[in-house]
């Protein structure tokens, strides 16, 4: 039986920055998607990454190499029909 592994967004508020992350980690082989960030963690139209928790420490590693902060990190929680999100 095969055990879900936990996904996670990294939520930047400008689309320049998240494109920017998403193309480091796309040459670092890294299975990621560019998806709108979800209502309940941001209103307007921020960019998040979404992966899964194996690439957490090459995704923190290219954050520092890029020098801009995201607007925060969120485990997905799924929930039923709906997800939450819990802040790392």
């Amino acid at each position: 039986m095969k055990v879900d592994e936990n996904e996670y967004l990294v939520v930047y508020p400008g689309h320049n920055t998240a494109t920017l992350l998403y193309q480091r980690l796309i040459k670092k082989c890294c299975s990621i998607e560019l998806v709108s960030t979800p209502i309940k963690i941001s209103y307007g139209c921020s960019l998040s990454i979404k992966f899964k928790e194996v690439y957490m420490d090459i995704v923190n590693n290219e954050i520092l190499k890029i020098s801009i902060k995201p607007k925060g990190m969120y485990k997905i929680v799924k929930n039923g029909k709906f997800d939450n999100y819990e802040k790392v």
